[in-house]
């Protein structure tokens, strides 16, 4: 369960609005709620576009880091759910560059393939855990 002192408030009005916590801090832990590709509006971004969505999902990811004072060199785990495993698997090379721009070693990491993602449209949602050092 978390603490109140433990949530890290990021988007506060779609955390309100959904009903949960963009990033809870334990320790020296970070677990981070599921991002997708949608603007601060919660519009989805890149329809049909899997590079698209990868970025818009890793700029949003970055910025939730940074609030708690870290970067994806943090990111040790990673899980990415997709309606389309083949356009994501097309478009990882986007995922990796991003990593390696970013200085980070590539986090350990899980593909699931599901039927379809809170917000229509979307074909990819990534759920990270970060560890501080």
């Amino acid at each position: 369960m978390a603490r109140h002192d433990n949530v890290i408030p990021v988007f506060p009005n779609l955390e309100e609005r959904f009903g949960l916590s963009y990033a809870v801090k334990a320790e020296k832990t970070i677990y981070l709620s599921g991002l997708l590709a949608a603007d601060d509006d919660f519009n989805l971004v890149g329809e049909n576009d899997m590079e698209a969505q990868i970025r818009c999902i890793y700029e949003r990811l970055q910025f939730v880091l940074a609030k708690c004072d870290a970067d994806l060199r943090h990111v040790v785990s990673e899980i990415n759910f997709t309606t389309n495993s083949p356009a994501l698997s097309e478009a990882s090379w986007v995922r990796e560059k991003i990593y390696k721009d970013a200085g980070a070693a590539m986090p350990a990491a899980t593909g699931v393939g599901v039927a379809s993602l809170y917000l229509p449209g979307a074909m990819l949602e990534t759920h990270a855990t970060a560890v501080l050092d």
